[in-house]
């Protein structure tokens, strides 16, 4: 039989081993908060924009019998149309006539029998002048009641020039995140340390008030002024 050793021999080694364990962990946490002595805040940053140009879509379509008599209204209607628009100040520049698509009208059953031809001209104004836009577009309902079957999308409104204000407002949205991050630790005492990243989310271009966000970017082109949001989550150090 193998010696044993005293009690209080025993005693001691154990009380040894715990130490070196606990000084162990201690010494992990320690290491483990040193590479993680860090805080990520959320800063913002609106601006409130105005749309600086115009995009319109519309169609004329016209039905018959026979695929000549269809063809002759379309011509005659595509004709009083750009007539329309240039008096109303849209220049040939602005605005493309795009070929006419075709579709046959069949009859209901399961005859398929063809009975007509529809013929459908589609129409883009694209403009930097949106107010001269806007107002052709709104006098649009003189060409329905003249006899032509118009058919208008809604305007959209885009802002071009996105990159004059994105820098700044990145800017602007890092420095709320630093008060925000100073505010947070201002309670418990420590400080705000150096900039360690900065992580950039898309911007959410939306109606003004709008709360509507997406993971992907919001792009709102359905009002002329339109409110730019710039949303990062900035990582500090603590001092």
């Amino acid at each position: 039989m193998r010696d044993r050793l005293p009690l209080p021999i025993a005693l001691v080694l154990i009380a040894v081993a715990v130490l070196i364990g606990l000084l162990a962990v201690g010494s992990g946490i320690r290491h483990r908060n040193g590479n993680n002595n860090v805080i990520t805040v959320t800063g913002s940053a609106k601006q409130l924009i105005t749309s600086d140009y115009a995009i319109w879509d519309f169609s004329i379509t016209s039905q018959n019998a026979q695929p000549g008599r269809a063809e002759s209204l379309l011509d005659g209607w595509t004709s009083k149309t750009q007539a329309f628009l240039k008096k109303n100040g849209i220049e040939d520049s602005e605005l493309t006539v795009y070929p006419i698509s075709t579709s046959t009208v069949t009859a209901s059953g399961d005859t398929n029998d063809v009975i007509g031809y529809q013929l459908t001209r589609n129409f883009e104004v694209r403009s930097a002048r949106v107010d001269v836009v806007q107002s052709v577009a709104k006098a649009s309902s003189r060409l329905l009641t003249g006899g032509i079957p118009f058919s208008a999308q809604p305007l959209q409104y885009v802002f071009t020039k996105l990159d004059t204000v994105r820098g700044p407002l990145l800017a602007a949205a890092v420095r709320d995140a630093q008060e925000r991050g100073k505010t947070l630790l201002a309670a418990t005492g420590a400080k705000l340390g150096k900039l360690r990243g900065v992580d950039v989310s898309p911007f959410q271009i939306t109606p003004p008030n709008s709360t509507e966000v997406s993971d992907y970017g919001e792009y709102d082109t359905s009002t002329l002024k339109k409110q730019v949001e710039a949303v990062v989550n900035v990582t500090f150090g603590l001092g």
